[in-house]
C-alpha cells in the first residue's frame, strides 16, 4: 500500500511539473526608448496548439499552430514577430513596459515556457563633483570631493601632505534617491565619481594637481610675495625713520659759539 501511494505522489508532482513548466525568470534591463527581443528559451511541446507571449498575464502575441501568428490590438506597431514559431522584438520601451513577460502555451495543456522580468530605465545623469580645501600647514591640508547626482550626494576626504594624498576611510558607495548608484574613489592622482544603473554609466574625472596642490603652490607663492611686500615696506619704514632720526638730531644740536678777542 505504501508503495502504491509513493508511486501516486511522484506521478502527481511530475503531472505537476509538466502544467506548471519553468519558473525561473530572467532579470532584464533595458534602457529608455531601446528595442528587446524576447528569445523562447525552451522547446514548443509537439502537442501544442496554441501559444502566446503574455505581458502581466494579458496576450500580447498568440501563435497557432498551422497559422500565422497574431499580435493583439494593444500591440500593434509595437511588438515585430521574428518568426512565426516563438521570438519577438519589443519596439522603443517605456517605463509602462517594464514588466513580466511570459511564453506560455494555452491549448491543450497550460504550461510556461519562458519567463523575464523586464525592467525599463532612463540613463543617468552626469555627476557634479566639486572639491573643498583646507590647509593645516604650508604643505599639509584636507582635500574633500563630493559628487552630485539626482539630489543625493556622496563624498570622501584626501589627506595631503608633501603633496601626496591618501584616502582616509578608502572608497564609498552610495545609492540614490532614483535607485542609481554613485561611487567615488582615488585612481592614482585622480578622484573618479561614478554615477551608473543597470542600462548606463557617466563618469566624472577631475586631477587632484589641478586643486589642492595647485591651490597649495599659489599659496605658498602668495605667502612668499606678500612676505617680501611686507619685508620692503619695513625697509622703506626703516629707511625713513632713520633719515627724519638724523635730521632731528641736527636740529636739535646747539649752535657753536663764535668769540672775537680784541687786538
Amino acid at each position: 500500500m505504501a508503495q502504491i501511494l509513493t508511486l501516486l505522489f511522484h506521478l502527481f508532482l511530475i503531472y505537476t511539473l509538466q502544467i506548471q513548466g519553468s519558473s525561473a525568470v530572467t532579470d532584464v534591463f533595458v534602457k529608455t526608448g531601446d528595442d528587446l527581443i524576447l528569445n523562447l528559451t525552451a522547446e514548443i511541446p509537439s502537442d501544442a496548439i496554441i501559444w502566446s507571449w503574455k505581458f502581466t498575464n494579458e496576450a500580447i502575441v498568440t501563435f497557432i499552430n498551422g497559422s500565422k501568428s497574431t499580435v493583439q490590438k494593444s500591440h500593434i506597431g509595437r511588438v515585430d514577430v521574428l518568426d512565426e514559431k516563438s521570438n519577438v522584438k519589443l519596439k522603443n520601451l517605456q517605463k509602462s513596459d517594464s514588466g513580466i513577460y511570459t511564453a506560455t502555451v494555452v491549448v491543450p495543456t497550460a504550461k510556461t515556457l519562458t519567463q523575464y522580468n523586464v525592467t525599463v530605465q532612463d540613463p543617468v545623469s552626469p555627476a557634479d563633483l566639486t572639491f573643498t580645501c583646507a590647509f593645516i600647514s604650508s604643505s599639509s591640508y584636507n582635500l574633500t570631493e563630493t559628487c552630485r547626482a539626482d539630489d543625493s550626494s556622496i563624498s570622501t576626504t584626501l589627506r595631503c601632505e608633501n603633496e601626496i594624498c591618501n584616502q582616509e576611510g578608502g572608497e564609498r558607495r552610495s545609492v540614490t534617491k532614483s535607485s542609481s548608484s554613485l561611487h567615488i574613489y582615488k585612481l592614482k592622482e585622480s578622484i573618479v565619481c561614478n554615477h551608473s544603473n543597470q542600462v548606463s554609466k557617466i563618469e566624472s574625472i577631475e586631477n587632484i594637481e589641478t586643486h589642492c596642490i595647485e591651490l597649495a603652490k599659489k599659496r605658498n607663492i602668495t605667502i612668499i610675495n606678500i612676505t617680501r611686500i611686507i619685508l620692503a615696506a619695513i625697509l622703506v619704514v626703516v629707511f625713513i625713520l632713520t633719515v627724519v632720526i638724523r635730521q632731528c638730531k641736527r636740529k636739535t644740536k646747539p649752535e657753536e659759539v663764535m668769540y672775537e678777542f680784541p687786538e
